[in-house]
């Protein structure tokens, strides 16, 4: 590999650069460590901890999922980008300033809108803003001193000679703060020398501050508010950062669905009963959040949260509405604003804006056409930004009439020559254009701002003059804001006093996430189930194949059965794949699209995953991403011979038994791991009577039979404990009292309904009724097991070629099982999520 030592870092000039000094050609003074720093480790090294960083995110499943396009894991760049601590105390004070400024306007707008009275805003770029709701005149959120504008995110950009400039206002739900919190935590574990000596501003204290202002938006008299965080669903772009708030706050992570409005407030529907909800951090963008008064078709919302917010029952932050103050046509009007408001121009100018409703503004807009950011000011009317530049003429004239028709929706925005900041290309450091998003929250009669923020480069292949967004492919870095010595720690968590009283483990888990978990145990199960059996089937096919009679009878019994389990129709009962298993084979185990396959039930397994992030153990992400991957590099061998495919069906296999040892020593036996637990055993205890329905229920020779039976204790992993038991005397009726009656061993269908009792016993009950009917159910499929006796069943079929009475119970017992799967369901769960049971699909036609 060609590379170039950091000492070779040449920033293009006419831009500000972060880390060298224009005229000296030097580090500047708070950046020498850490470019010594790059210099002595190295290009090949730097390189190496990048892949250690990506190797971190990916294990901690960090993900972004871009608008049209598959979910990607996040992006980050290793070195973080460096600002004195001098320095930082003006941006604080600017951006504190600039949230002010736009609380007393927000809460003017949707009050007294006196700013519009006196002229100082034009009623256009109001009422003609989608962020503008107007069911939402006069509502407040908490009481009379609480901030409107709950929190507050500033895109940041260097001018030509380094000074700073607000980009964009980001007052609906700002984004980021999650991922700023893990690209510190990835950053000082790649490079934690340089961290620990760096004195580096922590970003604990934003998040304690956080957690106090969600506390005290609570409405008025509410002393120990409930508060939930509102997300839009697992596959948003930012659904990663909606959990790891979940998690570093405390909050149940809900979804519109989970919520209620009731007269006397909002409640979360929880499986022990309504819970009030008293205040509601929302991640989903305020139009969508009230089909009722809002947007009729969201699904994405709480009927009547309007007016639940109206009364004052509920604080919503940000409020709803709250987006208005995104409007770029506003930045041009700021100065004076800040001049009426806080008696000065705001200390951080905006990036120079003019907007088109003014005769002025917009002839100089339409004169420099080719060289501004053209921007609508509502979305939806455009795309975000035009770039004038890179319009042919016959655009620019389109443009140009579009903004004569309507030039009050539009602004022309100067370009910035943003300043750069050394990234690892890869073959060195390369000067990439960057952008900083700084957050503030509101704490007493102020805000607080994080020491530190999200810092975006461009992406490789930059031309100088593009957009710098996620969407975009940009990429992230760690902010470091250096102390003048190290930082103090100050509001710990630990606390003394009166012990507080924790909350019900039944109030806090919501039906949705009761339904994902159930699913998640069911898919991992599923899954589980059905490498074993694929991987007993390529041991028999390579054992068989090609062999005497009997073997390839067993072979042929074993594919069959793996068509049935999976329920993969029409599967090896086509003489053709019959006779050439290999392409079925390797589609059971890598189409996603097909239900009953590992990749389909792996990924219903991570879809269920991500949907409950905020109920799992940190370590999961360790595992559940792998599975994935394995399955995806099979895919991309479309030639993959049989080492490969049991290569990938071990690690398949090591990753699942993780997962599943997970669930048994990581979770706290709370409402969530009983109805994991429970879609466990169901579906362990489905998995095994479909596998002894499609083998053992029919007579072959003895030899066949014998090959058959071994193999499905083998897939069924009870074969070790078989041996040893019964040594070298294998008999079907022992076999049959192994896997079915034995409550010790943890593969037996006694063992899976003897948990399922249990867990369904600690569900909460059905008003009036001893027993649920699901438990009914599986009570009386216990009972007709007990009630068994292999030896009868097996005997009363000697010499015959099947053998019903055995069919007969294990289709009884399969048919009482799924039963009782959708009793559950209606009972527990407020909605059916698209997943699929598997259900018999043997010859004789069953469902």
């Amino acid at each position: 590999m060609i590379t170039t030592p950091p000492s070779a870092y040449a920033p293009p000039g006419g831009r500000y650069d972060e880390m060298l000094d224009a005229a000296t050609r030097a580090p500047r003074e708070h950046w020498g460590d850490l470019a010594d720093a790059f210099e002595g480790l190295g290009t090949d090294e730097l390189l190496r901890r990048r892949d250690e960083a990506a190797r971190l995110l990916d294990q901690d499943g960090v993900v972004y999922n871009a608008y049209g396009a598959p979910s990607h894991s996040w992006s980050l760049d290793p070195l973080p980008t460096v600002i004195a601590s001098r320095e930082w105390q003006a941006i604080e004070s600017a951006v504190i300033e600039r949230a002010e400024l736009l609380n007393l306007i927000l809460d003017d707008l949707y009050g007294e809108r006196d700013l519009l009275r006196r002229g100082l805003i034009p009623p256009e770029i109001v009422f003609g803003h989608a962020g503008f709701l107007r069911a939402c005149d006069g509502v407040r959120t908490g009481g009379p001193d609480t901030q409107q504008l709950f929190s507050y995110a500033a895109d940041l950009g260097r001018d030509a000679d380094g000074g700073w400039c607000v980009l964009a206002d980001r007052t609906q739900a700002p984004s980021g703060f999650g991922y700023a919190l893990e690209n510190r935590t990835v950053t000082s574990r790649v490079l934690p020398s340089l961290y620990r000596g760096a004195n580096v501003h922590r970003l604990a204290p934003f998040f304690r501050a956080l957690r106090a202002g969600l506390q005290a938006a609570a409405p008025p008299g509410v002393e120990d508010p409930r508060i939930v965080v509102l997300t839009p669903g697992p596959w948003n772009e930012t659904a990663f950062e909606h959990a790891v708030l979940s998690s570093t706050l405390g909050y149940p992570l809900v979804e519109g669905s989970d919520l209620v409005v009731r007269p006397d407030g909002v409640f979360m529907g929880s499986l022990g009963a309504l819970e009030p909800v008293h205040v509601i951090l929302r991640r989903v963008d305020g139009w969508y959040c009230d089909p009722l008064e809002l947007k009729p078709d969201s699904q994405l919302g709480v009927a009547g949260l309007v007016e639940a917010t109206r009364r004052g029952a509920v604080s919503v932050v940000n409020p709803l509405g709250s987006s208005v103050l995104e409007n770029p046509a506003l930045l041009s009007f700021l100065p004076r604003l800040g001049e009426h408001l806080l008696g000065r121009t705001p200390r951080m100018a905006s990036v120079p804006t003019w907007w088109c409703g003014e005769d002025q503004a917009r002839a100089e807009v339409l004169h420099r056409l080719d060289e501004l950011v053209l921007r609508p000011v509502s979305r939806g009317a455009g795309p975000a930004s035009v770039l004038g530049w890179e319009l042919s003429a016959a655009e620019r004239d389109e443009l140009r009439a579009k903004i004569t028709r309507h030039p009050a929706m539009w602004v022309g925005q100067e370009p910035l020559a943003l300043a750069t900041t050394p990234t690892l290309g890869t073959h060195g450091l390369e000067a990439r254009r960057s952008v900083l998003r700084t957050y503030a929250v509101a704490r007493r009669d102020s805000y607080t701002v994080m020491s530190g923020g999200l810092t975006r480069v461009a992406p490789p292949g930059d031309d100088g003059r593009g957009r710098i967004s996620n969407q975009a492919g940009a990429i992230s870095k760690d902010t470091w804001v250096l102390t003048s010595e190290p930082e103090r720690q100050t509001g710990f968590w630990l606390e003394t006093g009166p012990a507080v009283e924790g909350l019900d483990p039944m109030a806090s888990l919501p039906a949705r996430a009761a339904e994902n978990l159930w699913w998640l145990g069911r898919y991992a199960e599923r899954a589980e189930s059905t490498v074993r059996l694929l991987r007993t089937v390529h041991d028999r096919r390579n054992e068989f194949q090609g062999g005497d009679p009997a073997s390839e009878a067993a072979l042929r019994v074993l594919l069959g059965a793996l068509t049935d389990v999976t329920a993969t129709t029409p599967g090896f009962s086509d003489p053709a794949r019959l006779a050439d298993p290999g392409p079925e084979l390797h589609a059971l185990l890598v189409d996603e699209h097909r239900p009953g396959t590992v990749a389909h039930a792996v990924r219903a397994l991570l879809q269920c995953a991500y949907a409950v992030r905020d109920q799992l153990s940190g370590d999961t992400w360790l595992v559940v991403g792998a599975l994935d991957r394995q399955i995806l590099e099979l895919r991309r061998r479309t030639g993959a011979g049989a080492p490969e495919t049991q290569a990938t069906l071990q690690r398949l296999m090591q990753g699942l038994l993780a997962l599943g040892g997970l669930g048994e020593e990581s979770m706290v036996r709370d409402l969530g791991w009983r109805f994991l637990d429970a879609g466990r055993r169901l579906e362990r205890a489905i998995q095994l009577l479909a596998l002894l329905r499609a083998t053992i229920t029919t007579t072959r020779d003895v030899a066949a039979d014998s090959l058959v039976l071994e193999s499905t204790l083998t897939a069924a992993e009870s074969i070790i404990t078989y041996r040893r038991r019964y040594r070298s005397r294998a008999q079907l009726e022992t076999a049959l009292e192994l896997l079915l009656l034995d409550e010790h061993n943890p593969r037996s269908l006694a063992y899976q309904l003897g948990r399922l009792m249990e867990d369904l016993a600690a569900l909460p009950p059905t008003a009036g009724q001893r027993l649920r009917a699901d438990q009914r159910l599986v009570l009386e499929t216990s009972t007709a097991l007990a009630l068994t006796d292999p030896a009868t069943m097996v005997g009363d079929s000697e010499g015959a070629a099947s053998r019903p009475a055995l069919d007969a119970l294990l289709g009884d017992l399969h048919a009482q099982l799924l039963a009782a799967a959708d009793e559950l369901d209606r009972e527990h769960f407020t909605r059916r999520l698209p997943q699929h049971t598997l259900g018999w699909t043997g010859t004789d036609g069953e469902a």
